[in-house]
């Protein structure tokens, strides 16, 4: 290891918490430019994560000083209501729609939880296992993701069901096993279905499209509210703006998103039908910072450059080749590859071992710093699956570049070299 690179690693031991970290890599970043994390030594890394998509139409794209900021929390904010006029047009099913803007994707679940309870007068909340809400103390108490969260600060808020997620391999047994379940929860109790529509850190699976419009079709007959968590996927991340707009027919009262809409400063946003967001009134979940006017412009202005044709035209080519790259890599390496599930510019490449004496966590993980030795920066969460969710933008021959870099490191795990 580089010496500079151990010396500022010694130090985030010594005085950063590890609840901060989910990193399994040597990597200290000291700036970032385009597609690439530039690191201390001054090594580049084609960014295959979009900084947890954060950052999906990469680092630096323009000036931060041409941005301003100035939160005020106590009146009403041009960029902030520009920014409002154009994510409320995206609202599926075009029905009148209202923002409400906080901090981050998962204080957005916090209010997910708050506006479900509140229009319905309900209490029960109903998410999937396996899904990823956030930290926040709602949002942790949505998640089920294995190896995330511990029990160390239980009990969790009350009134929260999990059942089993059924991704599209599931057959008519199981989806039935699951809809059985939910009703015998009395789906008149039921507040609100809080749904991620693609599981992002379980192996980027979208949910089985019966199963979506079984849970769907319940909250219509019983009055639930039904949200679809969006902060990893919205954006045009999974090909249409929401990936929830890849089941047809199905209409949520709300949407939650993070992540990218502050295009790299902390926001976070829920956007619903108006009467579902009317639940709440003036500072039942109100943050300093909320829609700061910093987040807003850039959010705003990375909005405009995803919605020109060019934008979608170069988005959709991208779609098709990362698709065909990785059902190469799939056919190349069938010893190694077991499958890649996701969809758009989302996918999680399921790796199984060759050897014995170790398991697929260990040969993912082989792989993955092998990657990253060769100037490829992607990560696994706790399984056997490596994160492909390349930057929106990203040049086709950078895209290629990024997957043959994958496919050294896949070969020299298949022949033993690492």
């Amino acid at each position: 290891m580089n010496k500079i690179v151990e010396k500022y690693l010694a130090a985030d031991r010594e005085l950063i918490a590890p609840v901060q970290h989910i990193a399994e890599l040597p990597l200290v970043v000291k700036n970032a430019e385009g597609p690439y994390l530039i690191s201390a030594e001054n090594k580049r890394y084609l960014d295959f994560t979009s900084g947890a998509c954060t950052m999906s139409l990469g680092y630096g794209i323009k000036n931060d000083n041409e941005f301003g900021s100035f939160p005020f929390p106590y009146a009403s904010g041009v960029n902030q209501i520009e920014y409002a006029k154009k994510l409320t047009k995206k609202f599926p099913g075009g029905f009148l729609s209202q923002i409400a803007f906080s901090v981050c994707g998962s204080d957005t679940n916090d209010a997910a939880i708050k506006f479900s309870r509140a229009y319905t007068g309900r209490q029960k909340i109903v998410t999937f296992e396996g899904d990823y809400h956030g930290t926040t103390f709602g949002a942790a108490s949505l998640t089920t993701l294995p190896g995330r969260l511990s029990n160390k600060f239980a009990p969790m808020v009350g009134e929260i069901y999990s059942v089993p997620f059924c991704d599209e391999y599931a057959d008519d047994g199981q989806i039935d096993a699951v809809i059985e379940k939910i009703k015998a929860l009395d789906c008149n109790t039921i507040a609100g279905f809080i749904v991620e529509p693609i599981q992002g850190d379980m192996g980027m699976l979208p949910m089985h499209q019966r199963l979506m419009h079984e849970i769907y079709s319940l909250s219509r007959k019983h009055h639930c509210a039904f949200i679809a968590d969006e902060v990893q996927m919205a954006f045009y991340r999974t090909g249409p703006f929401f990936s929830i707009e890849n089941y047809p027919d199905v209409f949520p009262d709300a949407v939650t998103m993070g992540k990218h809409i502050g295009g790299g400063i902390p926001l976070g946003a829920i956007l619903g039908r108006k009467d579902f967001m009317q639940a709440l009134g003036p500072c039942e979940h109100a943050f300093s910072m909320a829609g700061n006017s910093e987040a807003c412009a850039r959010g705003l202005y990375n909005f405009n450059l995803i919605e020109s044709k060019d934008f979608q035209d170069n988005l959709h080519k991208n779609i098709e080749i990362l698709q065909n790259e990785l059902n190469s890599l799939q056919l190349k390496y069938p010893s190694v590859i077991e499958k890649y599930t996701g969809i758009g510019l989302a996918y999680g490449l399921w790796v199984k071992s060759i050897s014995s004496s170790e398991d697929d966590n260990e040969a993912c993980k082989k792989i993955i710093k092998r990657a990253f030795d060769l100037g490829l920066y992607t990560m696994r969460i706790g399984s056997n699956w490596i994160r492909i969710e390349p930057m929106l933008n990203l040049d086709e021959k950078l895209l290629k570049e990024g997957m043959a870099i994958l496919d050294r490191a896949v070969a020299d795990y298949s022949e033993h070299r690492i």
